[in-house]
Formats: structure tokens, C-alpha cells, sequence
């Protein structure tokens, strides 16, 4: 029975051994796909008028050269957005290609936002898709808010937040430290005095009596 039982675990682990090394890509196949990501990234940025010297850094420098490519790709679209400046921007975040589904998605949303506050807001912010959510769910909630009230609003979650809703205490902006001054003044401690010695008076002893 132990011997059965054996031979079906050493089965089992061959069986899982074997399916996760057919998983996994060959590293001539890797090496392929990564040649192919920053060939691509090179060609889409000279497609989107950046000049091949900016192209070949960018593309270099570039953690994931596909998001890099798509980011600029999708930014410079509108034309409200030069290639220089998306690609400037593109190069800052770690996810370029979350950034680039933030500024289309609130540019389609507000018509009216000034595409520079959008594309820095986009890029400034920690969680780009759901800052995104969040300004065009306000903008469509309230009919008389401002693009730049939403984009305002939506970036304090970038900040540390002093009260949190809902509040149950009320904390100061600065806490209150006590004051260094004594509220009584300190009586001066005197100086301790060596007591004199006395010089004992010299008596007479008395008469013995019976001596005399």
C-alpha cells in the first residue's frame, strides 16, 4: 500500500512538472517578443512625428516599450496634445498605458477642460483609471460643477487626508504643545551655609570637699 501510494505522488509531480515547463516560453521566444516590442515602440513613435533620435531613447529607456508606444499613441490623437507632450508625459508614470486610458477617457467626458490641466492631472495621479472615474462620475452627477472643480476635487485623494468621512473626531491642524515658560516663577534655591563651630567657655571645677 505505501509503495502504491508512493508512486502515485511521484506521478503527480512529474504530471505538474512537465505542464508547467510547456507553460512557459522558450527563451529563444522571449528574447523574440521583447525584439519585437521596442521595434515596435521605435516605429509607432516615428509614425506619431517624433523624430528618431527622441524615438530610440524613449524606447530604450523604457520599462514596457509597448505601453510606452500605445500611451503616445492614444494621447496625440486629439489634437490638443503635441507628440513632445505626450511623449513627455508618458515617460513620467510607471503605467503609461493606465495614464493614456485616463486623459481620453475624461477628454471624451469634458468637452470643455483644458486638455493641459487633464494631461497633468493624469499624470500626477497615483491611480490614474479610477481618478478618471472619478472626475467624469461628478461631472455627470452634478450639471453646474466645472471641469476644473471636478479635476480639483478628484485630487485630493492624491493627499494625505487630515479627517476622513465620516468624522467622529475633529482633529486640529496643529497639535497643541505645551508652553517651555513655567507658569510660576522658579524661587531661587540658596546657597547652603557651613555651620560655624562654637568655642566652649573654659569653667572652674568645683572644690572637693574634705580636700581642704
Amino acid at each position: 500500500m505505501l509503495k502504491t501510494s508512493s508512486t502515485r505522488y511521484a506521478v503527480g509531480i512529474a504530471a505538474l512538472s512537465s505542464l508547467i515547463v510547456a507553460a512557459l516560453p522558450l527563451p529563444s521566444q522571449a528574447a523574440k517578443d521583447s525584439q519585437g516590442d521596442f521595434r515596435r515602440c521605435v516605429a509607432g513613435l516615428q509614425r506619431a512625428n517624433i523624430s528618431a533620435e527622441e524615438a530610440v531613447s524613449a524606447c530604450g529607456r523604457a520599462l514596457n516599450p509597448q505601453y510606452l508606444e500605445s500611451c503616445v499613441v492614444d494621447i496625440s490623437r486629439d489634437s490638443a496634445y503635441p507628440p513632445g507632450d505626450a511623449l513627455n508625459a508618458c515617460r513620467q508614470v510607471r503605467r503609461p498605458d493606465d495614464m493614456a486610458a485616463c486623459v481620453v477617457s475624461i477628454r471624451n467626458s469634458l468637452k470643455a477642460g483644458t486638455a493641459a490641466d487633464i494631461l497633468d492631472s493624469c499624470r500626477r495621479s497615483l491611480l490614474p483609471v479610477r481618478y478618471a472615474r472619478c472626475v467624469v462620475g461628478l461631472s455627470q452627477g452634478s450639471s453646474g460643477l466645472t471641469p476644473a472643480t471636478a479635476l480639483n476635487s478628484c485630487n485630493d485623494e492624491l493627499y494625505f487626508p487630515r479627517e476622513v468621512d465620516p468624522t467622529f473626531i475633529s482633529y486640529p491642524l496643529q497639535a497643541p504643545y505645551p508652553s517651555l515658560q513655567p507658569e510660576t516663577p522658579v524661587q531661587p534655591i540658596p546657597a547652603p551655609t557651613t555651620p560655624q563651630m562654637q568655642t566652649p567657655t573654659p569653667t572652674t571645677p568645683a572644690p572637693v570637699r574634705g580636700l581642704y
